[in-house]
């Protein structure tokens, strides 16, 4: 799947369509990037005893004789980001190991511990996502193997004296499947309460660190300010210890939490903890984490904002990463290139700097290739941040291999994040690259087109695969959302991406395909999302000649102007909506009092726009929508030498087709001269560039027009001709409603 190897292909079918009052610019929308909170040790789940050549499996013994289990379901809080996938993991320890096999109390506590994680084995085995999708198994036989599994833990802990260190182990465990598979907080809440009471008994730290973690994701499930305040406790314990490892893996988790609720408060508060992981990880001595955590400084800040301070400061946090990286501990860790890489290409799309945008994207394929076969990369998206300070003197049971701490070979600790798999990089990679190049589509032979196009056939590729074996659904469910949304997100950035060459009726396809991917996701899906296809649908309606239905598209409350603060996606989006009712309006009523309110009520909202493009695409209509009934000569240069120069700095061919066709209109249109045939010539020439069927036909008709002014007759026939070959070939509404203009 390299990169490099993707060669851009040509359409033959080649002319495309456009209509009167067509959205000038598609290439606007900033890339969504992915809400996936890196939690360190994510990876938690503890489970132990997978021997599948033990076969106890009677769903009649050991029935449930606790409170019911309210298994788990997805709930609206869930929906509104991306969550981090929790991929399976071994637990790093052994509960059955610690039960002495001495007593025949011993003989019926292994036995059901055996029957627990078997049954735990079968449900994952037996039901994977695509099985339940498909409906090959009944989600009740599921949460049937799943509810005697936990029934077998309960029924140890409280029908047997256990060991301090045996209890703890089983507690951990159990809590952890109640907080996977079900929604009994409470009940996982009151499990680690008593093994963290236990551990402190018994000075078991790191079993107590592990429960600890647990238990404020737990709480974040009921309630997550209460969540971040015990973790900022925990915190203020573990410093005054000195426990280093633990002091990262507490902060990275409130980082982690913060950034999931999203709100200025939280993001101010997840960049000071950052802050302080950094001068800790200097203190110590650990590169890797200092690393690490100045990417996701620079991570929040161009998730939070597209203003070119918050990108000034992801740059800063990026330069700080990248010195880091010198160290040897952290250049072994490929996932630290991967996300300064994809950073600082996002940097560049949001600050529209097309130069750049272009290097990293090449440098960000080149990195994607050599890292495929690193053996530091697993499959399963975990990210190992090696550490330098000594771990197992202080802590017991300190030599676990797996866990939020982990000890590797040689005693050389290191601290489990989660990240995004391999295969879901690859994907964020095409849609990258995609938008990327997305303003040179029409003249790279639809190589946008191809990356959105793989990163599609991809993610469907990875919904149709079944779910690891032994994975709990609940993280199998997360996954799955996620690559769902990624799918509609390259879905919409694919619509644009032919709606900017015109291609109506693929857009129509393409549009189609977006609602019913939509329709199936198991949550209603995000008020970014549902925005942008509100978006599209009156931009189809408009390039196909619908006029009135896409006024009253662009006229609902969600795609309304809204205020500077707000997301960047839906502020752009908003901004669009209302420019392209403004060339609605004037193509139907050009002096209606309407027309200039709302040019007054975008102006400071155009004007302060971060997007050039869009600052671009005002000024054009400030030329083309002066409302007087003589405008000024030299306002209306003023305007169009702005948007012209704008539109060549991001490299939009479409707005600068379109202000080369109006200055001909506006300045030498009936003019005898070089200078007129010249700015003609240059107008078609531009409009070929881009295959845009409308205005090649526009140009062919103002070149033809400037010819017989200059006494070339058989040339401005034949251009006349080749406009009417072009006229035949645009949607029916736009032929139809010029008819009636002309009329």
């Amino acid at each position: 799947m390299a990169y490099q190897n993707h060669q851009p292909y040509h359409n033959s079918n080649g002319l495309h369509q456009y209509s009167p009052g067509v959205p000038i610019s598609s290439q606007h929308i900033q890339v969504q990037i992915p809400k996936v909170p890196i939690d360190p040790a994510a990876y938690a789940n503890y489970n132990h005893y997978n021997d599948n050549n033990r076969a106890y499996y009677n769903q009649n013994s050991y029935a449930p004789a606790q409170q019911p289990i309210t298994y788990y379901q997805p709930t609206s809080r869930q929906a509104s980001t991306l969550p981090a996938v929790e991929p399976h993991e071994s637990s790093p320890y052994d509960a059955k190991a610690s039960i002495p096999s001495t007593t025949s109390s011993s003989d019926y506590q292994l036995l059901l511990l055996s029957l627990a994680e078997d049954y735990l084995a079968a449900a994952h085995g037996g039901c994977s996502m695509a099985a339940l999708r498909e409906r090959r198994t009944e989600p009740r036989g599921y949460y049937k193997l799943v509810a005697t599994g936990l029934a077998c833990f309960a029924a140890v802990l409280k029908n047997f004296r256990l060991q301090p260190h045996a209890e703890a182990i089983i507690r951990l465990r159990y809590a952890t499947v109640l907080h996977q598979e079900t929604e009994n907080y409470k009940e996982a809440e009151e499990a680690l309460s008593k093994g963290i009471t236990i551990c402190d008994r018994h000075r078991l730290l790191d079993l107590k660190y592990n429960m600890q973690h647990l238990l404020a994701r737990v709480m974040f499930s009921i309630n997550p300010r209460a969540s971040l305040k015990y973790v900022d406790n925990v915190v203020k314990n573990v410093e005054a210890y000195q426990h280093v490892p633990w002091i990262y893996a507490f902060r990275f988790l409130r980082v982690s939490l913060s950034l999931e609720l999203s709100s200025h408060s939280d993001i101010l508060a997840a960049l000071s903890h950052l802050k302080i992981i950094q001068n800790t990880s200097k203190q110590y001595g650990d590169s890797a984490v200092s690393a690490s955590a100045s990417i996701m400084e620079a991570l929040a800040h161009v998730r939070t904002s597209d203003s070119a301070e918050s990108i000034e400061q992801a740059q800063r946090a990026l330069a700080a990463a990248r010195s880091s990286q010198l160290d040897p501990t952290a250049k072994s860790v490929p996932q630290f290139s991967a996300m300064s890489n994809f950073v600082d290409f996002c940097c560049s799309l949001q600050h529209s700097n097309i130069a750049h945008a272009s290097f990293k994207m090449q440098t960000m394929q080149k990195m994607l290739d050599q890292a495929a076969n690193d053996p530091g990369w697993t499959q399963d998206g975990m990210c190992a941040i090696p550490l330098k300070t000594n771990y197992s003197e202080y802590l017991q049971g300190g030599g676990s291999a797996k866990g939020i701490v982990r000890v590797s070979s040689g005693d050389a600790p290191c601290l489990i994040i989660n990240w995004l798999p391999k295969e879901d990089i690859y994907a964020l990679g095409f849609l990258l690259s995609g938008v990327a190049v997305s303003h040179r589509n029409s003249m790279d032979g639809q190589k946008a087109e191809q990356y959105l196009r793989e990163g599609i056939r991809m993610l469907h590729g990875m919904l149709s695969q079944n779910a690891s074996p032994t994975e709990p659904i609940s993280p199998s469910y997360s996954r799955n959302l996620w690559r769902q949304n990624l799918l509609c997100h390259m879905q919409t950035h694919l619509i644009l991406v032919l709606c900017g060459r015109t291609a109506w009726d693929a857009a129509q396809t393409e549009f189609s395909k977006l609602e019913n991917n939509v329709g199936s996701l198991p949550l209603s899906p995000s008020d970014s999302l549902c925005i942008q296809i509100r978006y599209l649908n009156g931009l189809i309606h408009q390039g196909t000649g619908d006029l009135t239905t896409a006024l009253s598209i662009y006229s609902h409350p969600s795609l309304s102007p809204s205020p500077p603060h707000s997301h960047s996606t839906h502020r752009s989006l908003s901004l669009l909506s209302s420019l392209n009712s403004l060339l609605i309006l004037r193509s139907t009523n050009p002096r209606s009092p309407t027309l200039q309110t709302l040019l007054s009520t975008l102006s400071p909202l155009c004007l302060s726009t971060p997007n050039p493009n869009i600052r671009s695409a005002y000024y054009l209509l400030l030329a083309t929508a002066d409302p007087s009934p003589t405008p000024s000569i030299t306002r209306t240069k003023s305007h169009l030498q702005t948007a012209l120069q704008t539109a060549k700095q991001t490299s939009n061919n479409q707005l600068i087709c379109i202000t080369l066709n109006f200055m001909f209109d506006r300045f030498f249109k009936g003019v005898v001269g070089e200078q007129a045939e010249k700015s003609a010539r240059a107008s078609q020439s531009m409009a070929k560039k881009g295959r845009d069927r409308l205005w090649l036909c526009v140009a062919s008709g103002c070149l033809a027009g400037s010819l017989e002014v200059q006494g070339k007759g058989p040339e401005a026939e034949e251009m006349r001709r080749e406009a009417m070959l072009l006229a035949e070939g645009l949607p029916e509404g736009v032929v139809r409603r010029e008819a009636e203009r002309s009329g």
